[in-house]
């Protein structure tokens, strides 16, 4: 997994990997980022619930995979 330049300079607060997808790197203000490296053809930049305020879903990405600390956070808060 490599990480751009962006993710490495936001620190730690500003990141997190709290997204529907177990793939998606939140960068605060920024963008979420891919991490599905078993995706050859994957985007760099998810454009999917974040980017889109939930228009289009993080479930309808072919490289989806659900992330089980968010199904956590959101049974939590």
């Amino acid at each position: 997994m490599s990480f751009n330049m962006v993710e490495l300079v936001a620190g730690k607060d500003a990141c997190a990997f709290d997204q529907p997808c177990a793939y998606g790197h939140r960068v605060d203000g920024h963008a979420v980022y891919c991490h599905n490296d078993a995706w050859l053809d994957g985007p760099r930049k998810c454009r999917r619930t974040w980017y889109t305020g939930g228009e289009v879903r993080d479930q309808d990405c072919e490289g989806y995979e659900a992330n089980p600390d968010y199904a956590a956070q959101t049974e939590e808060g």
